[in-house]
Order: C-alpha cells, then structure tokens, then sequence
C-alpha cells in the first residue's frame, strides 16, 4: 500500500487558486487538493484550470467532491472525468446525509474499480469520531478507498486538540479498522476555525496545540482546510510542522507566486453590465439562483430560459445550486 507524503491545502473554489499557490509557499505543501464536483455533477472548467495550473508550478493535484451515495453511477462518472483530467488522487468528501448507503456505496466502489481507477489513489474524508456517525458506510467505502482517510480533525469538534487528534481521530481509526478486519493509512486534515462558517478563526497560540499534538503521531502527510479561512499568521506554523520523510524524501519543487495574488477573504458582488437592453452579471463564487432572481426581479423560469445553455453545452443537469464563477449570465 503507497504512502502518501507531504502537506496538501484544500481549495473550495478555483478563483481561490492565487491564495492556495502563495500558501503553498510558504508552508512547503506539496498537494493541492481542488473540488471538481458535487455529488453527480461535474465541474469541467474549474477541474482543467486548476489542474493544468498546480501542474505549471510543480506541486501534485488531488480532486474532491462531495458524495451521499444516493447515485452511485453519476458520483462514480465524477470521478471517472477527475482522473481522466490527469487527478492523481480523488477524495471522496462523505457526511451524515450519506447515512444508511451501505449498498449504494459498495455499487459506487464496484463502479470506480470496473471503470478502471487505481484503488490507491481514491481516498476519503468524514468525521473522524467514527463512533458517532457509525451509520455513514465508512467500512464500504474504506474497502475501495486503498489510499487512506483523511479525517476532517477540527476545531468544530469542540473539544481540546489532544481530544480529537488522540482520541477522535487516530484511536477511532484504529479500533474501527479492526472491527472492519481492514486497515488504510491515515492522513489527518486540519482547519484554524472552530465555527460552521469559518468566522471564530484559532489564534497562533490556538493553533499551535493541534499542530504539536498531530506531530506526536509523526505523520507522512496531512493537509489544510482551506486557503480561503487559513489565516496568514498560521502558516510559519504550518511550515514548522514536522513529518516522517520517505527513504528517499521528498522536495517540492518551488512554487511560482501567482501575479496578481487576490485575496480570496473577499468576495466582490456581482456587477451588472448593460448589454445593448439585457443586463449580465459575472458569477462569483457562492452566488445561488434564487438570489440573482430575487435581487433582478425575474423568475426562474426566465433564468433559464435566458441560460440554460450555459448548463447544457457542457452536458449538465440544470442545478440551481451550482454555477461556475466566471460565468455571465442574463438576469434582466
């Protein structure tokens, strides 16, 4: 079974790149791992762009998306088109609304193994305390997901950071992994927020006991969620975190700071353009359908028929809930 070595920093939105790469810097990270999809929809633009762009400055790129294992064969062609982009490891993000799937997500690992995928490089990423979300199909998907689980251990948890790096996340795996007679390698995420929505941010002193409990366990790899919320103070810490070295170790090559590097802590809104009597707006990250309506005054029965091509040239269900940023759309 490969080990997986190095630090890697989740990216939520690909306009929140720059952030990532100049992150990656100064912490030494070797991975970036970007979401190319949601549940059974696929996010070609964004996959391609970030892709073809951590490839440029030297660093690996792993795709995530969010599964509930309620469609096993549109989840299983996600990561089909990640690893087709050239993905060198697919993470699969699974929460309570995948509760009871057991068999769905046994049809979604016997899918990714008929189409082909590498077993060691699927992984997946949940609750660490296994315990208490015991109805989400952990066992099912660790059995296809050779590569190694990477429990979300974070601050949101609640509890003090020898809590959830000792006891939560790698006592919990090893008791669990037991029960299911099957071991994956463990690689732990972190996040510097202890709120839902990123907004209680960890201080560097805060900080720095979840980075020296996870040191005790001398781990090969682990990764950051995310740039977006990862204070800039954390990254000297982040950069110090020591890790267990290959026969042979690692270096990522440098990385090129991105020119302009925006922040990604702000989000400009949409700014109408008149377009001869119609107005457009470019999407921004989190931007919802229902909203654009509600601000501009039509109905979505409008908004679709004004765009809806923007979905269907790419072969996409027309999902309220999701919408390239970048895109210009009629809303008026």
């Amino acid at each position: 079974m490969a080990t997986l070595y190095g630090k890697g920093i989740w990216v939520l939105h690909s306009v929140n790149l720059n952030p990532a790469l100049a992150m990656a810097r100064v912490i030494g990270a070797t991975h970036i791992l970007c979401k190319t999809g949601h549940r059974a929809m696929f996010f070609p633009e964004a996959a391609r762009q970030v892709h073809d762009r951590v490839r440029a400055v030297g660093l690996i790129p792993f795709a995530w998306h969010s599964i509930l294992c309620d469609d096993p064969a549109g989840e299983a062609r996600v990561a089909q088109k990640a690893a087709d982009v050239g993905y060198e490891g697919i993470v699969f993000d699974i929460g309570d609304q995948a509760a009871g799937q057991r068999a769905n997500a046994k049809e979604l690992g016997q899918r990714l193994l008929d189409a082909g995928l590498d077993p060691q490089k699927l992984y997946y990423s949940s609750f660490p305390n296994i315990s208490r979300h015991s109805s989400i199909p952990y066992a099912e998907i660790s059995a296809f997901c050779k590569g190694g689980f990477m429990p979300q251990s974070f601050p949101t948890l609640l509890k003090p950071a020898e809590v959830v790096i000792h006891k939560m996340t790698y006592e919990e795996h090893a008791k669990w992994s037991k029960v299911w007679g099957h071991a994956v390698p463990i690689y732990p995420v972190l996040a510097g927020y202890r709120d839902e929505r990123a907004a209680d941010r960890l201080t560097p002193d805060e900080f720095a006991h979840w980075a020296d409990a996870l040191t005790r366990h001398k781990p090969t790899f682990f990764s950051v969620f995310r740039a977006a919320v990862t204070n800039p103070d954390l990254w000297p810490i982040l950069a110090e975190l020591a890790l267990s070295q290959p026969p042979e170790a690692i270096t990522a090559k440098p990385v090129e700071l991105p020119e302009p590097a925006s922040s990604e802590m702000v989000t400009p809104a949409p700014s109408p353009e008149l377009e001869g009597q119609a107005v457009y707006v470019t999407i921004q990250p989190d931007d919802e359908v229902w909203r654009l309506c509600q601000d501009h005054g039509c109905t979505r029965a409008q908004f679709w028929e004004w765009n809806g091509h923007l979905w269907d040239e790419r072969g996409m269900p027309r999902d309220p809930d999701y919408m390239q940023a970048g895109w210009r759309v009629r809303v008026e």
